[in-house]
């Protein structure tokens, strides 16, 4: 790792980061409630929909493990500015979308630009924190991830049922939140202190120490969780609710999508010092809840067992993904750090494809209550042996919560 600045003790610098990481997350929520909209004008399937939303993986796979190792050399600034153009280049190509392949374009220059910023702003998140507190970096960064994408659900819906031109005008306000998050990356300072810009494009490795791997493959799992249920919530929520529960409204639905983000980011806000293994032996078990009531749902057709479940879940995607992220960075040496995280979060978006396509082509073929039951029924059964597995894996050195141990 280059090294880094010190950059004095005012929080805005931070603050003015978590900001343009945020705007990343909202472009990826912002679509959620428009798909249904585009399946009629664009008369295409939910098999089609969860191909196009998947789209966006091949985007972060390509910045993620290309262009966000630059900042290491370059310095994070020119790389947060690249994320910030893709981020409103993908709120254009979403304004002039008139089919399947444009919708598929938007989304990969929407991952594109998740890939390029995620990494890389909350690396310079880390150098701007005045205390040095690394804890509150993460809890700031997870929250800004998910309370981007809760807001960008909300706005979105709000739009699509009072506002003028749907499918069109709600995307200016990506353009506009991105052109801010340009001045705010301009007022912040360079936190690698010797950037050299002849630093050639280079393909991050993937290595785990093999005395790492038992905690490593639960975290990764308790990510794809995670993740998976990201993707059925901002893919295929909305066509649950309009197909299933008859609920008609854009808000209502977007409301009920931006409850499970939105109480995910809440918990990294207000219980963030449950951590590492404690925190996942909490959200596990509170994830399976979610999810029972959520399949439960469907075939009762009752709106209030969905929110309610989508509150719990959202509740044990919050302690979850928290626990997973400051697990895998107690155990990461510091010199392999960004090969580990590189197959980690490999892992998540992974999961954040192939579930929603998997279960977007079974929903074409044996309908919603069949499709929500067996999603429900598959991830149910990783998410408990996940837990046994960790209830049998020692928390490595420094857990529970302290700092971790030097390696």
């Amino acid at each position: 790792m280059p090294p880094e600045r010190p950059t004095g003790r005012s929080r805005w610098p931070f603050r003015w980061t978590a900001w343009a990481l945020s705007v990343t997350a909202f472009g990826a929520g912002l679509p959620t409630p428009i798909y249904s909209i585009y399946e009629r004008e664009f008369h295409f399937s939910p098999a089609v929909l969860g191909v196009v939303f998947g789209a966006y993986t091949a985007g972060v796979f390509l910045t993620m493990f290309v262009v966000a190792p630059l900042s290491d050399a370059w310095g994070r600034k020119p790389v947060l500015y690249v994320g910030m153009a893709l981020t409103a280049l993908s709120g254009v190509v979403f304004l002039v979308a008139s089919g399947v392949l444009v919708l598929a374009l938007a989304r990969v220059v929407s991952g594109l630009a998740v890939g390029a910023t995620t990494s890389t702003a909350t690396a310079a998140m880390a150098g701007l924190e005045p205390r040095g507190d690394q804890h509150h970096v993460a809890r700031v960064a997870v929250a800004a991830n998910f309370g981007g994408v809760a807001s960008g659900v909300l706005l979105s819906g709000l739009w699509v049922e009072y506002g003028p031109d749907p499918t069109h005008l709600v995307f200016l306000a990506l353009v506009a939140a991105a052109l801010l998050g340009v001045a705010a990356i301009a007022v912040t300072p360079e936190t690698v202190a010797a950037p050299d810009r002849r630093q050639p494009v280079k393909v991050r490795r993937l290595r785990i120490p093999p005395d790492e791997r038992v905690p490593f493959w639960v975290s990764a799992g308790a990510l794809a969780a995670c993740y998976s249920i990201y993707g059925l919530f901002g893919a295929l929520a909305p066509s649950f609710l309009r197909v299933g529960l008859h609920v008609d409204n854009y808000a209502e639905a977007a409301g009920f999508v931006s409850v499970m983000f939105g109480m995910a980011a809440v918990v990294q806000l207000g219980l963030g010092q449950v951590r590492d293994r404690r925190a996942l032996l909490i959200g596990l078990p509170v994830l399976v809840l979610g999810i029972g009531a959520f399949v439960l749902s469907l075939p009762l057709s009752s709106v209030p067992l969905l929110v309610a479940g989508a509150a719990v879940v959202g509740t044990g995607v919050g302690f979850a993904y928290m626990g997973s992220v400051t697990l895998i960075d107690r155990i990461a040496p510091a010199e392999i750090r960004s090969e580990i995280l590189s197959a980690f979060y490999l892992a998540g978006y992974l999961a954040l494809a192939v579930p929603t396509i998997g279960v977007a082509v079974v929903l074409d073929r044996v309908g919603l209550d069949a499709a929500g039951l067996g999603f429900g029924a598959v991830l149910g059964v990783v998410v408990v042996v996940l837990y046994f597995v960790l209830r049998r894996t020692p928390t490595p050195p420094g857990g529970e919560g302290r700092p971790r141990a030097a390696r």
